[in-house]
């Protein structure tokens, strides 16, 4: 499906091998939302790989998915097709760093192809729910298990709570944000038309967050910059244990 991931055949007289690409993002407003969902992606891939998870489901819920994802509101609204367990059966041997993570993902009894996946909301995918750990709080783990810095910690863990709160709801979309800003617009007549004026203001809030010169709270939450790492203090992730199960707590 080349609208949300595709296979990159080697390319000629390379040693490099098949390579899979995410295509499922949009450009968001500002530069921290982008570094966001960038670098989540990426530490995805990691834990994918570090972990051993499995995250296939058949091709036809793929197109159901993204067919259900174009439905406005569909964050709120809809229901997506993903896996129950994300540990291969055959899997023997858990990674040594990952050795909690793939109980968290090891949950629930396969019998059929059918029953390795179910239709879930998004918040249940992204932070878990029950049984099911949570995409964000397997990639938590995956950042526990790494050695980095405090400060690209706080950095990461900034990302993660933004993607975590969009999903829950907590944080508005920027779809939600632009129909909001659109539908409380004082020239709307609520008839569907988006005049130039409109337009034009809608563009000239879209520059002015994109450049920094103000903040959008609903849409971005509490941003702690770089520069003030030093004096805020960064909370460290935490995992509370369930009946085998991670979750993530929240502040």
């Amino acid at each position: 499906n080349w609208q949300t991931m595709r296979f990159k055949p080697p390319p000629p007289n390379s040693t490099i091998g098949w390579r899979v690409e995410f295509r499922p993002l949009d450009l968001q407003i500002t530069d921290f939302e982008n570094a966001a969902f960038v670098v989540f992606v990426a530490l995805l891939t990691r834990a994918i790989l570090s972990f051993k998870l499995n995250f296939y489901i058949p091709i036809s819920k793929v197109q159901e998915n993204l067919k259900n994802s174009q439905v406005r509101d569909a964050l709120h609204r809809q229901k997506f097709y993903f896996r129950k367990s994300l540990v291969p059966e055959d899997e023997e041997e858990e990674p040594n760093d990952g050795e909690q993570a793939a109980k968290m993902a090891a949950v629930g009894d396969t019998k059929s192809h059918e029953d390795e996946y179910t239709l879930m909301d998004i918040d249940t995918i992204m932070n878990g729910k029950g049984e099911f750990p949570g995409v964000i709080p397997l990639v938590r783990m995956y950042v526990n298990s790494i050695d980095i810095d405090v400060d690209t910690r706080c950095t990461i863990m900034q990302y993660l709570r933004l993607i975590s709160k969009r999903a829950s709801g907590e944080l508005m979309t920027t779809a939600s944000w632009m129909r909001q800003f659109v539908t409380n617009h004082p020239e709307y007549k609520h008839d569907s038309v988006v005049n130039d004026k409109i337009n034009y203001d809608l563009m000239s809030k879209i520059r002015d967050l994109s450049e920094g010169k103000c903040t959008c709270p609903e849409l971005t939450g509490k941003i702690v910059s770089r520069a003030s790492l030093n004096r805020v203090p960064c909370p460290e992730p935490s995992v509370i244990k369930t009946e085998g199960v991670g979750q993530e707590s929240k502040p």
